[in-house]
């Protein structure tokens, strides 16, 4: 009798448990991702990421093709007030990108700016560049950012990216306020 009441008390305590569990707050596995990232705030297909003292922030999305591949990963951050660039921007495509084709970028069908590639390391292909007023202004405006880039193996076809502006004004205003 003794075991069986043993036994009962264990399997209470097992379900009790399993039961105080569920009405916990445990983190979600985005949640734990996030925090895993740095991601601290959301804006429509931005991320705001910061480092841990959350003194360092940036804004982040990853630029996919039609077909849902990812292709180019950008991040920007707010520059010094005294820079003739108001936003500094970071974009990383694969390796074996053609670097001397650079990448160009081209909000709502406008006209398409190029930038160079500066360097090459094993995540990828870095151009950095700074948008003025006026270019962040055309992003706050634009739905989307065409990103053309050009792989070794095809010099003359462009693998094309689009880049969601959903969220993009609020997420410069939430750096801009960190």
């Amino acid at each position: 009798m003794r075991r069986i009441l043993a036994t009962i008390f264990s399997v209470t305590a097992l379900f009790g448990s399993a039961a105080q569990a569920q009405e916990s707050n445990f983190p979600t596995s985005q949640e734990l991702t996030d925090q895993a990232t740095g991601v601290v705030a959301r804006y429509g297909d931005w991320e705001i990421r910061c480092s841990e003292s959350e003194t360092d922030c940036r804004m982040f999305q990853v630029a996919q093709d039609d077909q849902g591949n990812n292709v180019v990963s950008v991040t920007m951050q707010i520059l010094p007030e005294d820079s003739s660039a108001k936003l500094g921007v970071v974009m990383v495509s694969p390796l074996l990108t053609l670097l001397p084709r650079g990448l160009s970028v081209m909000v709502n069908g406008g006209v398409p700016a190029a930038y160079p590639f500066s360097w090459c390391e094993p995540q990828g292909c870095f151009s950095r560049f700074g948008l003025t007023a006026a270019q962040v202004e055309a992003f706050e405006a634009g739905d989307t950012a065409n990103i053309d880039i050009f792989a070794i193996t095809a010099p003359e076809q462009p693998v094309q990216a689009l880049l969601s502006l959903s969220g993009f004004t609020e997420a410069v205003n939430d750096l801009g306020e960190r």
